[in-house]
């Protein structure tokens, strides 16, 4: 008759923390017990223990940051490129939750490079709406939104904490998008926007820019994201012609 097999004991406590992360016990970016709390709560042997967070680590559950410990893997998005729907609703569709914080929200005249996005001319006031987008509370992109005043009257009275700008385009102002235009640049970080996303300064990012139309070829809004590096997947597809 075969003995059952028991896993050596890092791997036991390897599982445990596995099961803690999962049920949300231990969540994204929090710090897990170190070597020595290990040893204590379960009266294992220190190396045990390390065997243990180098498994998970190793499993892709945590991440070590040298001189301060061993923390739970922060998510990473996907972005989509093939249907073009909001920050919220795309988060949800992965089993994320959202949230957003408002940074900015008002009024501004167009620099060159918005007025530029928007087809207009610099000095043209428009919209500003900056906010840091959250997954499962933790920051994965500053984004920028601008749109145009003239079709939108009043749009600075929503929450858009706690309500999706898309929804409001598309169900307040009856405008519904048809397409939009993206630009994907690598850059890093300047010590504002990294203070915000609490992440160190000239930490890699993508700069996602993109132009939305209604289904009269209108623009409708102009987005400038910074999508933190090592927290973001970019997903498309590309078909042969026809």
């Amino acid at each position: 008759m075969n003995k059952k097999y028991i896993p050596p004991i890092y791997i036991q406590i390897k599982d445990i923390l596995i099961e803690k992360i999962n049920s949300g016990e231990l969540e994204s970016g929090s710090q897990l017990p170190s070597e020595r709390d290990l040893s204590e709560t379960y009266s294992i042997s220190r190396m045990t223990a390390r065997n243990a967070l180098t498994q998970l680590v190793d499993s892709g559950y945590a991440y070590r940051v040298k001189g301060k410990g061993t923390f739970v893997s922060i998510p990473n998005y996907e972005r989509d490129f093939v249907k073009l729907t909001g920050f919220s609703h795309m988060l949800k569709s992965k089993g994320i939750k959202p949230r957003s914080k408002v940074i900015t929200l008002g009024i501004i005249e167009a620099n060159k490079k918005i007025a530029s996005l928007l087809d207009t001319t610099i000095g043209t006031k428009v919209y500003e709406i900056v906010r840091v987008r959250y997954g499962d509370n933790i920051p994965l992109a500053l984004e920028y939104s601008y749109l145009p005043i003239n079709l939108f009257e009043n749009l600075l009275q929503y929450d858009f904490e706690n309500t999706s700008l898309y929804e409001v385009i598309e169900n307040v102002y009856n405008y519904k998008f048809k397409y939009s235009k993206q630009w994907i640049k690598i850059t890093t970080l300047y010590k504002n926007e990294a203070k915000i996303l609490d992440v160190d300064e000239h930490t890699p990012a993508f700069l996602l820019e993109s132009i939305s139309y209604d289904t009269n070829d209108k623009i409708v809004e102009v987005t400038r994201s910074l999508n933190i590096g090592d927290r973001t997947t970019f997903y498309t597809e590309l078909w042969p012609n026809a």
